[in-house]
């Protein structure tokens, strides 16, 4: 409120209070508070009530007047203006103090108003840096899981990838070792008849030369009649030499049985094989067949 606007409100305000304790003041005055003295009552008896009169004819009804034009009303003068009347330095000085305060406290209004808003704008910040730094724990935490999972991944892929290698790598072993047994079996069965062929060999030859060493100390008897067979069982010592001889099958001729028996002595040392397991045959027990007209290459 402007300093003339107040002192017109002050103006107002005691005009009314004027106009009021004047009105009031008349109305004290004015009434009288004096009780009147009551005048007596006068009452007229009748023994019968009187003829009602006759009736008056009715008057005749006078003329309409005739109106003359009605003139507009006049305007009414202008109320004249407020007389403004001049604030004391009291009022000034009391109007000055309330614009001061209200100005103190716009002031104390708009700095709380900042306040409040900067205390807003800074709840704001922070919830903002708080979500911020929340998607990025959870973007983080994702990237980790999923750099987990990839590293599970490829994990179990070399796993897989390793027991497949090895596994190829053990069958691949079992046919190579299966290959191999099977080639060293064929190896150890050719060797085996190889060496079972050379020491048969060997012990036939050994056989050939024994019986024809033995054959050269046979004296066949001159009346031997026919072509019979004797077979002897020869034991001998490591070195070849007879150990003992036991006549197995008889050829029928005692004479021939008996020349045939001192020849196998007489030729002691038999000639052995160099190979110590076909000269452990002869010196297991050496079984040898002689006819006296047959060549000792064709005996048994």
């Amino acid at each position: 409120m402007t300093e003339i606007g107040r002192l017109q409100h002050y103006s107002s305000g005691g005009l009314a209070l004027l106009v009021h304790g004047l009105f009031f003041g008349a109305l004290m005055f004015g009434v009288s508070w004096n009780n009147p003295t009551m005048p007596p009552v006068q009452a007229d008896l009748w023994a019968a009530l009187p003829e009602p009169p006759a009736p008056m004819p009715p008057e005749p009804l006078p003329p309409e007047p005739v109106q003359p034009p009605v003139a507009p009303p006049e305007p009414l003068p202008a109320p004249p203006p407020p007389v403004e009347a001049k604030p004391s330095q009291a009022d000034i000085a009391l109007e000055q103090a309330e614009q001061k305060k209200r100005e103190e406290l716009k002031k104390r209004e708009e700095l709380r108003r900042q306040e409040l808003l900067r205390q807003e704008e800074a709840r704001r910040l922070e919830a903002e840096r708080k979500e911020a730094e929340r998607k990025e724990l959870e973007r983080k935490e994702a990237a980790r899981q999923a750099e987990l999972q990839r590293q599970e991944q490829e994990r179990a892929e070399k796993e897989r990838r390793e027991l497949a290698r090895r596994e190829l790598e053990d069958e691949m072993a079992r046919q190579m070792r299966a290959e191999l047994d099977a080639e060293s079996a064929q190896l150890r069965a050719f060797q085996e008849r190889a060496k079972a062929g050379r020491q048969a060999r060997l012990i036939n030859d050994s056989k050939l030369r024994i019986q024809a060493k033995i054959q050269a100390y046979v004296r066949v008897p001159p009346k031997l009649t026919g072509n019979p067979e004797a077979v002897f069982q020869v034991r001998l010592l490591p070195n070849g030499e007879v150990l003992r001889v036991t006549l197995v099958k008889s050829s029928g001729q005692p004479i021939y049985d008996a020349e045939v028996e001192r020849a196998i002595l007489k030729a002691s040392p038999l000639p052995l094989p160099n190979d110590k397991e076909a000269a452990g045959v002869f010196r297991d027990g050496l079984t040898l067949k002689f006819r006296p007209f047959e060549n000792p290459s064709e005996g048994t």
